[in-house]
């Protein structure tokens, strides 16, 4: 059974024809997928035909979307040929022996595998708005902290075609949104060190750092909604509750307390399991309190110093997310 590389492609020069026809020398089954590419570029698809299967559609609608139409070409027409795919980019992002690598760890765990860049290197401005701002959201959001995670480079048992093709995003948040679902469910993501290249200082990217990266975001905060909303509530109901002196508001407090507390250990269960969902549900459920515990705190501080109890809200929140930050990079609760 095959390996195959699954290459979006937009636009592409002759790297992309160089990269074609050496995965397919080393016995890879390779997929391009023709991202609605200008008629200029329909020279180097015709030629990449003779080394790969090429599929696509006339009209540019994303990376996330030419990934999932190759999913769905794999899982459709190859599933008998093809065990496991890896994922690449087509513009020289990535060595061929990293993809190597990528296939073979991914063959060796028999789940997913993400390739993670050293971006602690100097590395273009336009990738690193994205990958900086990424990175602290998604580990606020999923408390799994990676190091790299938006690199292209990954691997997949071809079983997981459907689930691929069912998670939102048609552009570059579609990568993300990957990572933080397999997290969210419970399936187990590994690392593996890669290179950092950056062909012409990544001026033919076609990232948009702004546009995507907002777009990037977006989609992550969305996973934590249910999360922020009960942060959110919280602080809310511990402010009023504080402020206007409701007898007995001690009791509420507690009460309070240990039902969002709980509702976090549940939410961590049954839809934020991170890997050995009982041990990590324990976890989560202490830092959970913890944050809680001092979001409190500050309210009745600024309570009792007759303090504005808006901005001591305001403040609890802004707590909650920096602790939620540090927990998470801190590796207790998942690192990759």
């Amino acid at each position: 059974m095959k390996t195959a590389v699954l290459l979006p492609v937009y636009n592409p020069d002759a790297k992309f024809l160089r990269l074609v026809e050496e995965l397919n020398r080393r016995g890879f089954k390779v997929v391009a997928v023709n991202d609605g590419s200008l008629e200029r570029c329909d020279e180097f698809f015709k030629r990449a035909a003779v080394y790969a299967d090429v599929i696509g559609y006339k009209i540019n609608k994303g990376k996330g979307y030419a990934l999932k139409r190759g999913f769905e070409y794999i899982g459709n027409n190859l599933s008998d040929e093809v065990d496991y795919i890896v994922t690449a980019d087509s513009d020289g992002q990535h060595a061929i022996e990293d993809i190597e690598r990528v296939a073979h760890l991914t063959r060796k765990t028999d789940g997913i595998v993400l390739g993670m860049r050293d971006l602690s290197e100097k590395i273009p401005i336009k990738s690193r708005i994205g990958n900086d701002m990424s990175k602290i959201v998604y580990t606020i959001v999923t408390g799994v902290y990676l190091r790299d995670n938006q690199s292209g480079l990954r691997g997949f048992p071809t079983r997981l075609c459907m689930w691929l093709q069912d998670i939102p995003g048609n552009k570059y948040e579609y990568e993300l949104n990957v990572l933080a679902t397999a997290h969210k469910e419970g399936m187990k993501v590994t690392g593996i060190d890669i290179k950092t290249i950056y062909e012409n200082n990544n001026k033919n990217t076609h990232f948009r750092p702004i546009k995507d990266t907002i777009r990037i975001q977006k989609s992550l905060w969305a996973y934590g909604l249910i999360s922020a909303l009960l942060y959110t509530l919280y602080t809310l109901t511990v402010s009023v509750i504080v402020w206007f002196g409701i007898p007995h508001f001690y009791y509420w407090l507690i009460g309070i307390y240990v039902w969002v507390t709980a509702m976090h250990a549940v939410l961590n269960v049954f839809s934020a399991g991170i890997r050995h969902r009982q041990k990590i549900s324990v976890i989560y459920y202490i830092t959970c309190s913890i944050k809680y515990c001092i979001a409190t705190l500050i309210m009745l501080l600024f309570y009792y110093q007759g303090w504005f109890m808006f901005l001591g809200g305001v403040l609890s929140l802004i707590v909650i997310l920096v602790l939620s930050y540090v927990f998470g990079r801190s590796g207790i609760l998942g690192k990759v």
